[in-house]
């Protein structure tokens, strides 16, 4: 009886070992990774109004947390969507509704560029407690818009747009974790094309009591990207949503495509967006001028001063050139571009100036004012084209 026993225990722990061994093992799951998807959300183009406040290419947040901390009306709050902007996670946008704040939603101006890429600081990242306190948006519905800008729709504080939806939305899952998260835009460049074409020639008919028929190409304005919470994470302790930071870029080797430039293309807009600087023409947008990292200037890099910041300080009348002041650390430069060229002016051509003091047009002629008097621009031209 006791052999019996052991044999037959022999044999149902031979036959468990055999099922253990033949049992399909799985491959271990990987941490889940943002990923986006579209949603085709058909609906016809149309008409709509939306509102910009001013400052870094405009912004708007469809409601914030009340900041009693405000001296007068009109100052930018707390936690108003001006903070998404600053590059800075210790400060938030922070939705001011009831709830879980769905629906609520930002909107971003991005001036005459197509991003590619937006960058995200999901929820609070002051602190990793004011993190997981909040709540984090786990869903994003992402729209583009094209907008158009008719005169007088502006006030103290900003700007009113009318825009064209782009029909299709993205939708971004987001990762609970602090840190930045990378999601590429997949915008048909042609559908925008399309939905650009049709806002040129629908705006003028659809607006032409407003319309001021003596500003030419100037009603185009660029995109604006509409941000929308469709779901969160809870927060522990709070029930406002948070977004730190958003960014978006392109890439390099894009922005540096090559150009040509023909001699009856009339050059119409020059422009910053993302730190760099652009300009279109009546007959191509968005061409790569010069930005931070181009800027090779012997005595900047002899004194190991470091780039900050690029503004346009002023463009001529003809838009043929461009003044750009580039501000390090503790100093600023001048440096003059000839637009249509895509090329900086050597300082040795105009005895090495620093300081310049924008255009001035005498006796139908272009000038660039420096401290010692005017350097006409035809001499400059006959120069560089060479």
């Amino acid at each position: 009886m006791c052999m019996a026993v052991i044999l037959l225990a022999g044999i149902t722990t031979v036959i468990l070992a055999l099922e253990k061994f033949d049992r399909p093992v799985l491959p271990i799951q990987e941490l889940e990774r943002p990923y986006y998807s579209e949603l085709d959300i058909s609906k016809n183009a149309k008409w709509e109004r939306l509102f910009l406040y001013d400052g870094e290419g405009g912004f708007y947040g469809s409601s914030e947390i009340e900041d009693l901390n405000l001296e007068e009306w009109g100052d930018i709050g707390a936690y108003s969507a001006y903070q998404l902007l600053d590059k800075n996670v210790t400060t938030a946008w922070a939705e001011g509704v009831g709830g879980e704040g769905i629906g609520e939603y930002v909107l971003i101006g991005q001036e005459n560029t197509l991003p590619e890429k937006i960058h995200i600081n999901n929820g609070y990242q002051k602190t990793e407690s004011l993190y997981y306190k909040n709540n984090r948006p786990k869903t994003l519905k992402l729209s583009l818009y094209v907008a158009y800008y008719l005169p007088g729709d502006v006030t103290e504080l900003g700007r009113s747009l009318q825009c064209l939806q782009y029909p299709d939305s993205i939708i971004l899952h987001l990762k609970d974790k602090m840190g930045t998260q990378v999601f590429e835009l997949s915008f048909d460049i042609e559908k925008v094309k399309s939905i650009k074409s049709t806002g040129d020639a629908d705006f003028e008919n659809k607006f032409k009591e407003r319309v001021d028929k003596f500003v030419e190409h100037e009603h185009y304005r660029g995109y604006i990207l509409k941000l929308e919470i469709m779901d969160v994470y809870k927060g522990s302790k709070w029930d406002d949503t948070c977004i730190s930071d958003i960014w978006f870029s392109r890439e390099r080797k894009e922005i540096l495509k090559e150009y040509e430039i023909s001699t009856n293309e009339r050059i119409i807009r020059v422009f910053k967006e993302n730190g760099d600087i652009y300009f279109s023409t009546t007959k191509q947008e968005n061409i790569f001028l010069v930005g931070p990292n181009d800027i090779e200037d012997e005595r900047i890099i002899a004194s190991g001063h470091q780039i900050r910041h690029m503004k346009i300080s002023d463009v001529s009348p003809d838009k043929e050139w461009v003044q750009i002041n580039v501000y390090f650390s503790n100093k600023k430069n001048s440096f003059l571009y000839n637009v249509r060229l895509r090329k900086e002016v050597d300082k040795v051509l105009w005895n090495n100036y620093y300081e310049l003091y924008g255009f001035v047009e005498q006796n139908e002629k272009t000038y660039i004012k420096t401290k010692d008097g005017l350097i006409k621009l035809e001499d400059i031209w006959e120069l560089i084209r060479e």
